[in-house]
């Protein structure tokens, strides 16, 4: 349980600074000022290497752990039905600024108005982001093979 939430503490620390990242980088791109830009995806790559890094933390022990005790405390009575860190309001933030930031920054990478060292960086700060999705996949499918999130389940139950 300390390794779970020691993890997931950590991870919200790196969530709330690809915050303050993305908003300064949407800034960045606005203002074509690639600078700052490719030194805020370099942040950003690491930041989410570092939040893959902490989720790998907080989920390094056995599956019957999780089944027998986490999971049980993510349920009803400790929380609502269908709990889920899809609505954490940190993360949803996360997820709207990397829409607002995409678009720009690919149609600079793609046109070449942003020079190459800021479309590298790009690229690295993709490949991370990716990474991080699969490795999310690969946990989940370590404690709950081949099964449904609570979320799922709920919406699920409720049909």
């Amino acid at each position: 349980m300390y390794r779970w939430k020691l993890g997931h503490h950590v991870f919200h620390l790196h969530l709330t600074l690809m915050n303050t990242h993305l908003t300064a980088l949407r800034r960045a791109l606005d203002e074509e000022d690639w600078v700052t830009c490719r030194s805020l995806l370099d942040t950003l790559a690491r930041l989410y290497r570092a939040a893959t890094a902490s989720m790998r933390y907080a989920s390094d022990f056995p599956q019957g752990s999780y089944t027998g005790l986490l999971r049980p405390a993510m349920e009803p009575p400790w929380v609502s039905p269908g709990f889920s860190g899809k609505f954490n309001t940190d993360h949803e933030q996360m997820l709207h600024l990397l829409k607002e930031v995409r678009s720009p920054l690919k149609k600079a990478a793609r046109t070449g108005t942003a020079p190459g060292e800021v479309r590298d960086a790009a690229q690295r700060f993709w490949q991370e982001q990716a990474r991080n999705r699969a490795q999310h996949k690969l946990i989940c499918e370590k404690f709950v093979p081949g099964g449904k999130s609570l979320l799922q389940e709920y919406f699920t139950a409720e049909q």
